[in-house]
C-alpha cells in the first residue's frame, strides 16, 4: 500500500496549528510565525506547503465550511422520519454538545469578516445555508405552514442556537442553553398551534 503523500500530512498539520492560532489569537493575531511554533516547522516549510497566509487562511476557511456542512449534513441523515426539527433541537441543544475551540474559530472568522468582504461574503452563505436545511426540516415537518412562519422559525431557532454555542467558551451556560432549547421548541409549537 502506498504511503499517504508527505506534503498532504505535512498541509494537515499546518492548518491544525493555524485553526489553533485563529482560535486563541483570532485571524489578525495568527501570523505565519505563530503557526510555525504550534506546529513545530520552520516558517519556510509552512509557505512552502501551504502559501503565505492569505492562502493559508483561505485554506483554513474552506476546510472549516467543509467540516461544518458535513456535520451538518451527518446530522440530517439520522434524523427520523417524523418530528424531524424537535430531534434536531434535542441534539442541538444537549448539553456539551458544543466544541469550544470550533466555536472560538467560527467567532474569530466572524469577526474577520468585517474587514473581509470576500470572508464575509463565505460566512453569509454558511449561515444561509444553515437556516435553509433547518427551513426545509421544519417545512417538512409542517408542509402547511406558510412559507413566512417557515422561515421565521428557522430563522428564530438558528439564532438561538447560534447564541448559545457562541457563549460555550464561557463555560457552565446549562440552565441558559436549557431556556435557550424551550424557546426553540416553542417556536416549533407556534406553528402546531397555527394548524
Amino acid at each position: 500500500m502506498p504511503r499517504p503523500d508527505i506534503k498532504d500530512e505535512r498541509r494537515e498539520q499546518i492548518l491544525d496549528a493555524f485553526e489553533v492560532c485563529v482560535a486563541r489569537y483570532g485571524v489578525e493575531g495568527a501570523t505565519l510565525a505563530k503557526t510555525a511554533e504550534v506546529a513545530g516547522l520552520a516558517r519556510p516549510l509552512v509557505r512552502h506547503n501551504v502559501g503565505n497566509r492569505d492562502a493559508l487562511l483561505a485554506a483554513l476557511v474552506a476546510r472549516y465550511l467543509e467540516r461544518s456542512r458535513a456535520s451538518l449534513d451527518t446530522m440530517i441523515a439520522a434524523l427520523p422520519a417524523e418530528d424531524r426539527m424537535l430531534t434536531a433541537i434535542d441534539w442541538l441543544f444537549e448539553p456539551n454538545s458544543a466544541d469550544a475551540h470550533l466555536v472560538q474559530v467560527a467567532s474569530a472568522l466572524i469577526m474577520a469578516s468585517a474587514d473581509d468582504q470576500a470572508l464575509a461574503a463565505e460566512m453569509r452563505d454558511w449561515v444561509n445555508s444553515f437556516v435553509a436545511r433547518f427551513g426545509q426540516l421544519v417545512a417538512d415537518d409542517f408542509p402547511d405552514a406558510a412559507p413566512a412562519n417557515v422561515s421565521a422559525v428557522a430563522a428564530g431557532i438558528t439564532g438561538i442556537y447560534f447564541n448559545i454555542e457562541a457563549l460555550t467558551p464561557l463555560g457552565d451556560v446549562g440552565a441558559l442553553a436549557a431556556s435557550s432549547k424551550r424557546a426553540a421548541i416553542m417556536l416549533i409549537e407556534s406553528l402546531k398551534a397555527s394548524r
